[in-house]
C-alpha cells in the first residue's frame, strides 16, 4: 500500500501540541523530515488533509504515535509541579530531551491509574496520602517521614566501610528510591541536560510520578529525589514555572519560599540535624575545608550542601567562618554529563528508567491475569524474551 495516496485529516491545534510538547522547531522538524517548512508552518494553521507518509516522517521523528495525530483536539496533561533548577531556566523553550522525559512521567501515571483503578487490593493497596503544609517545619516533617520510610538517622553513613564512595551512594540512592516508592510514589528517571532542571514531579490526577535526572552526579540525584518528594507531600503547591519572570512578585515569593522548604526537608533527611551538630562538635578546631571534606565523605553529598546546612543549623560566630567561605565560593559549575560503562541490559535498563514499583505493578497484573503478556511489554517497552529475566528481579531482586 502505497502511504503517499492515503490522506489523514489533522486538526491544527492537535499538530501544534504534538509538535511544540515535543520540543521541536518547525525549522528543525522539517530539516529531519524533508518536509517544506512552510508546509508544516501551514498545518498548524488550517484544517489539513496531509499525507500518511508525512505523519509517519514526523511520528518517527517526535516520537509519538500515529494515534495522537487523529485526536480531536489537544489532550490535558498533568502540570509540572516542581523543578529542581541548577540555575534559572534559559528563555529557550524545553529541550526535545526534557520533553521526553516529561512525557515518559506522564505516560507512567496514566498507566498506573489505569492499572490501579483494575487491581484488586490485594494487588494494589491503598497509597499513603500523607501531606505536609509549607507552614510547617521541614525538620519535624522530615524526621516523621524518615521513621515511615525505616530511614535510620545518619542516612548518608551506608554501606561497608569497604565500599568505594560511588558504591555506597549508588547504595543509598537505590534504598531512598525504594522508600520514597514504599510512600504511594513512582520515581523514573530520564537524562536530559542539566542545566534545565535536576528533576521534577507530577501530582494533579493520578498517582504522584517524580523524575530523577538519570545525566545529574548520583550524590546530586539523592538530594533532588528527596527534594521533589517534598513537592508531592506539599500537594504540588510549588514553583510551577521553571522561569522566574513567569510569575508576578507575589507568586515569585512564594514559589521561592516553597523551594527553601523542600531543600529543608531533603537536607533534614540525607543531614538530621542531630548527627550533622555532632559531627560538627568533634571536628571542631580543624579549617572550613578539613570539616566540609569530611562531612561529605560522610553523607555522601557535595562539600557545598554539607556547606548549606552548617550555615542553616549554626547561629552567630559559630556561623560566621562558614559564611565567609559561602561568599568566597563561586558559582556551581554544570557537572559533565556522567560516562557510565555503556548500555545496561534491557531489564536493568527498563527497572532504571521506569522504577520498581511501576514495573512491579505491571508483572503482578499479567501474573494475576488481569493483563496479557502483551500488554506487559506495552506497559513497559520490554520485548517479551526479557520477561523471565525481569519476573525474577521484581520478585527476588
Amino acid at each position: 500500500m502505497n502511504n503517499r495516496k492515503i490522506t489523514l485529516k489533522v486538526r491544527p491545534q492537535v499538530l501544534r501540541w504534538a509538535i511544540d510538547s515535543a520540543g521541536w522547531r518547525d525549522d528543525e522538524l522539517a530539516k529531519a523530515t524533508g518536509i517544506d517548512t512552510g508546509l508544516i508552518g501551514r498545518w498548524q494553521e488550517h484544517d489539513s488533509e496531509i499525507n500518511l507518509a508525512d505523519i509517519d516522517k514526523i511520528a518517527a521523528k517526535i516520537k509519538r504515535p500515529l494515534s495522537a495525530f487523529m485526536l480531536p483536539e489537544p489532550p490535558t496533561e498533568p502540570p509540572v509541579a516542581g523543578f529542581r533548577l541548577w540555575r534559572e531556566s534559559p528563555d529557550d523553550p524545553p529541550s526535545k530531551y526534557l520533553c521526553t522525559a516529561m512525557r515518559l512521567a506522564r505516560e507512567i501515571q496514566y498507566n498506573a491509574r489505569e492499572l490501579l483503578d483494575d487491581a484488586p487490593p490485594d494487588l494494589a493497596p491503598p497509597a499513603d496520602s500523607a501531606t505536609a503544609s509549607h507552614t510547617d517545619d521541614p525538620e519535624q516533617v522530615a524526621d516523621n517521614e524518615a521513621a515511615l520510610m525505616g530511614l535510620p538517622a545518619g542516612t548518608g553513613e551506608h554501606g561497608p566501610a569497604s565500599a568505594t564512595r560511588d558504591a555506597k551512594t549508588k547504595s543509598l540512592y537505590d534504598r531512598l528510591r525504594n522508600a520514597v516508592e514504599s510512600r504511594g510514589v513512582f520515581v523514573a528517571q530520564a537524562g536530559f541536560p542539566v542545566g534545565e532542571a535536576k528533576g521534577f514531579a507530577i501530582t494533579g490526577r493520578g498517582p504522584p510520578v517524580i523524575l530523577v535526572n538519570a545525566d545529574d552526579t548520583i550524590n546530586s540525584r539523592l538530594f533532588t529525589l528527596l527534594h521533589e518528594y517534598a513537592h508531592v507531600l506539599l500537594d504540588g503547591g510549588s514553583l510551577c514555572c521553571p522561569a522566574p519572570e513567569c510569575l508576578d512578585a507575589s507568586d515569585l515569593g512564594r514559589g521561592k519560599a516553597i523551594e527553601g522548604w523542600c531543600d529543608a526537608f531533603a537536607a533534614s533527611i540525607l543531614m538530621p540535624r542531630g548527627k550533622f551538630l555532632s559531627i560538627l562538635k568533634d571536628l571542631k578546631g580543624y579549617t572550613v575545608n578539613k570539616i566540609l571534606a569530611d562531612l561529605s565523605q560522610r553523607f555522601l553529598l557535595s562539600k557545598r550542601a554539607a556547606l548549606v546546612r552548617a550555615i542553616t543549623l549554626l547561629e552567630g560566630s559559630a556561623a560566621r567562618p562558614y559564611l565567609t567561605h559561602y561568599r568566597q565560593l563561586g558559582p556551581p559549575r554544570l557537572p559533565s554529563k556522567p560516562t557510565g560503562g555503556g548500555p545496561n541490559p534491557p531489564v536493568a535498563s527498563c527497572l532504571n528508567r521506569r522504577g520498581q514499583r511501576y514495573a512491579r505493578l505491571v508483572v503482578d497484573m499479567e501474573e494475576a491475569g488481569l493483563i496479557t503478556e502483551s500488554d506487559m511489554g506495552m506497559y513497559l517497552d520490554l520485548e517479551s524474551k526479557h520477561f523471565d529475566t525481569l519476573r525474577t528481579k521484581v520478585w527476588g531482586g
